[in-house]
């Protein structure tokens, strides 16, 4: 009974001394957690950064294409100018042309018919031979026989020379025609070469405009990841905020512990009697025999007295099973919040063992149990990791009950 009682009284401080190391791992967890979060958050300021320069440069791009754009619309608008105006140039042309084939063609039938004309007077005096001077014979008087004889000679030299300014006409009309053809066909290739220009920078300009739309669409989905960054760091920012706020009311409660820890350290100290020597744990009894480890296929993670009166053992995995280390009895269960369950098993008046972050047990107090009965599982505690046993041996060596290292005793 004296052993249980002072084991109780063991773990009783134990819990103080726990609940002051739980909280400076609550602490230094907060602290990780408000380093973690304004990690974040300089990540997300690096991101809308980022974003921001990407849309300057989009829109840079943009403002580019559209001056771009702008020089292109007005290129197609003085080319379309120029192309109007060869266009009505070669109409006049055209119809230039078609006036001096008209001229040409009435020159041509006017020509005819004076060769006519000249062909029947040579036919007539061809036939009458010495008969042109015919009309000179018809003559009435000298003087009407020499105002004949002129006007004969006259007519002819009058047709003949018509005939050659006729010619001289037509020679002129035609290279004129000629000309105003080549001038034709010179509009004609100059108005297509500005067609397929413009034709050209209308593919340009095609292609200018899916640019712009694409960098728009670009421009928008970046505005989108813009605000869900900003979002984000709103978001992260109220968490930091919310976490440094718990940062400090857990800092002041860890300075309350402490100062509460010291006080009782004080007491103690003031109640202590003279330091005894240290000896190192006692056998076990022969009825125990090794203990068994705790968790199977586990492994010490923390070794005892490094960060308290215990083992720290990592099983397999969250929710581990936790086997009784020797056969006994279950002498009691506590249960904190931050440590889960805390079952003590009794071996002998001067043994026991405790285990630590339990999930809610699968034995009661007062229950027979034997080497290897299945106790529970890890992960009952908020502040211990799930897949983790805090494993303590309490020995009684006179009336001294007192925590031993475990791994002395496996």
């Amino acid at each position: 009974m004296r052993f249980w009682i002072g084991l109780w009284v063991l773990l009783s401080l134990l819990a103080l001394g726990q609940d002051l190391a739980t909280q400076e791992r609550r602490v230094r967890s907060l602290e990780a957690e408000a380093a973690r979060a304004q990690r974040l958050e300089r990540e997300a300021q690096a991101r809308i950064q980022r974003l921001n320069q990407e849309l300057s440069r989009l829109s840079q791009r943009v403002r580019n294409l559209l001056g771009e754009k702008a020089r292109l619309e007005g290129e197609i608008a003085r080319l379309e100018g120029e192309r109007a105006a060869l266009r009505q140039e070669i109409a006049r042309l055209r119809r230039a042309v078609q006036e001096t084939e008209a001229r040409i063609a009435e020159l041509e039938r006017d020509l005819a018919a004076l060769k006519e004309r000249l062909q029947a007077l040579m036919q007539s005096l061809h036939r009458e031979r010495a008969g042109r001077y015919l009309p000179l014979l018809r003559a009435q008087s000298f003087a009407d026989l020499a105002v004949r004889a002129r006007w004969v000679g006259y007519i002819s030299r009058q047709d003949a020379e018509l005939v050659r300014r006729f010619q001289a006409t037509l020679k002129a009309l035609n290279e004129e025609r000629e000309r105003l053809r080549l001038l034709l066909a010179d509009l004609s290739e100059k108005e297509k070469a500005l067609a397929a220009t413009q034709a050209r920078l209308e593919e340009e300009r095609r292609y200018l405009l899916s640019t712009l739309d694409a960098l728009r669409r670009e421009a928008e989905g970046k505005k989108a990841l813009l605000r869900d960054a900003l979002s984000e760091r709103e978001r992260l920012q109220r968490a930091l905020s919310q976490i440094q706020a718990r940062v400090l009311s857990e800092r002041r409660r860890l300075l309350e512990l402490q100062r509460q820890e010291e006080e009782r350290r004080r007491r103690e100290a003031a109640q202590r009697p003279p330091p005894q020597v240290v000896v190192p744990p006692p056998p076990l009894p022969a009825t125990v025999g090794r203990l068994a480890f705790p968790v199977p296929g586990g492994r010490v993670l923390v070794p005892y007295g490094q960060e308290g009166p215990f083992q720290v053992i990592q099983g397999p995995a969250p929710g581990s099973p936790v086997q009784a280390a020797a056969e006994g009895y279950v002498a009691g269960i506590l249960y904190l919040p931050n440590l889960g369950y805390t079952v003590m098993v009794v071996h002998t008046e001067t043994l026991s063992t405790v285990y630590t972050n339990l999930q809610e047990p699968l034995v009661a107090e007062g229950q027979r149990v034997s080497r290897g009965q299945l106790l529970g599982y890890t992960g009952g505690g908020l502040l211990i990791r799930p897949e983790e046993l805090e494993f303590r041996v309490a020995v009684r060596v006179g009336e001294e009950t007192r925590f031993v290292d475990p791994s002395a005793y496996y």
